[in-house]
């Protein structure tokens, strides 16, 4: 608050950097829209931001990446923005603070590529540019990928820029299970809970309330897991158990004729990699799908939103039923809202996705894809920053720390 009235008053204030912790459900997000609403009326400029897409969508922001042009690999040396720095500058120049999300996920080459890049776009040598950052998020939850360190793990041979730069402010009321005080506390005894320590017998039965076989769980109920092995494998079951209209959807993969410089369609996709759009789609009307790509962060179609599929739509090209469109109807009501169909007496609570295009990592390869999968089940690290009344819980091949308090906590009670 005093930072907000030096800057009415025209004095420039001692930037400092915030780190708001708390356990899960604690409002954290909630939080971050009433910093932007109080802020926002007093700074010129305040910019939310995330590391994943569905938790920039809860917060009306957008993604670290999207927001300062970061590039896929943050390997050094930094790369510049070069012909792109008068258009993120336009953009940033006068914003006052930077607020992240589930900060937890953040690795340090991220978080120190965020600091370099502010440092350019402001044309100032201090700590983020001299941006206050509010960093947003539980370090007990799930880590960095890709075996990243922690931004709150410190190493003495590399620059830290979170020991020194940040103060902490701690949540500790949990809102989400407000009106389950036994499994809030159980969570918080989860949360800081050692590999060798022992639940207290009435957490013993609390739990044990909650066992079933997954036969018994209605299919519809969201199932998580560990493993993409497991959620692939969940899938393909529920699909051909739910469904028997299923449609098989074929890559389009395109590559350079080397005689004629035109790219020539395949007659069969390449072997992709998991982080590509892949090779083959196997879908249902009716089934529950997953978009796994940002396509517009703004309007909620973003990588881990959850939709029904409603129809596949096709067109005939040499003489072969060929799939154009998806016509899907997104959990979220508000996502997609510039993409709703608005034909007279249509519905206008669907949403069509076309495909995607990406270069494979296959030389020369160019993929055209849906940007979509299965979701009747998904991976613990999907759920992150999600609310569900329920779900069914796998804790089998947990691999991380933090990965079975994310699952849990999930749902409200």
């Amino acid at each position: 608050r005093l930072e907000c009235i030096e800057k009415l008053e025209a004095r420039e204030p001692d930037h400092e950097n915030v780190q708001v912790n708390g356990g899960a459900g604690t409002g954290k997000s909630h939080l971050i829209k009433c910093i932007y609403s109080e802020a926002s009326k007093i700074l010129c400029k305040l910019p939310s931001h995330s590391f994943t897409g569905t938790a920039a969508f809860n917060i009306s922001g957008s993604t670290l990446h999207s927001l300062l042009k970061l590039p896929q690999s943050l390997k050094p040396p930094f790369q510049g923005l070069g012909n792109q720095l008068d258009e993120v500058r336009s953009e940033l120049l006068n914003a006052e603070i930077l607020i992240i999300d589930e900060v937890s996920m953040v690795s340090k080459p991220l978080f120190a590529y965020v600091d370099a890049r502010l440092k350019q776009i402001k044309g100032s040598t201090k700590p983020f540019g001299g941006m206050s950052v509010i960093a947003v998020g539980d370090f007990y939850q799930l880590p960095p990928v890709r075996q990243s360190k922690s931004l709150c793990v410190y190493e003495p041979c590399e620059i830290d820029l979170w020991q020194e730069h940040f103060q902490t402010i701690t949540l500790t009321e949990i809102m989400r299970q407000k009106d389950d005080v036994a499994f809030a506390q159980m969570l918080n005894k989860i949360c800081v809970k050692g590999k060798s320590d022992e639940l207290s017998q009435a957490d013993r039965a609390l739990l044990s309330q909650t066992i079933t076989e997954p036969s018994l769980c209605p299919p519809d109920v969201l199932h998580i897991f560990a493993t993409n092995k497991q959620v692939d494998s969940h899938n393909s079951v529920t699909l051909a158990l739910l469904h028997s209209n299923i449609t098989k959807i074929d890559a389009d993969d395109y590559k350079k004729d080397p005689r004629t410089g035109r790219m020539l369609r395949q007659a069969q996709p390449y072997k992709g990699t998991r982080n590509e759009l892949p090779d083959t789609l196997n879908v249902a009307e009716g089934a529950r799908v997953m978009l796994i790509r940002n396509i517009e962060v703004s309007q909620g179609w973003v990588n881990g939103s959850f939709a029904t599929l409603v129809r596949v739509i096709t067109s005939e090209q040499s003489c072969v039923a060929h799939v154009t469109m998806l016509r899907l109807k997104m959990d979220d009501q508000t996502a997609g809202r510039n993409y709703r169909n608005r034909a007279p007496g249509g519905p206008d609570d669907v949403v069509y996705i076309e495909r995607a295009e990406d270069n494979l990592k296959q030389k020369g390869v160019v993929r055209r894809q849906f940007p979509v999968k299965l979701a009747f089940a998904c991976t613990i690290h999907k759920v992150q920053a999600m609310t569900r009344t329920s779900a069914l819980v796998s804790l089998k091949h947990i691999f991380e720390p933090g990965m079975a308090y994310v699952a849990i906590s999930r749902v409200t009670s």
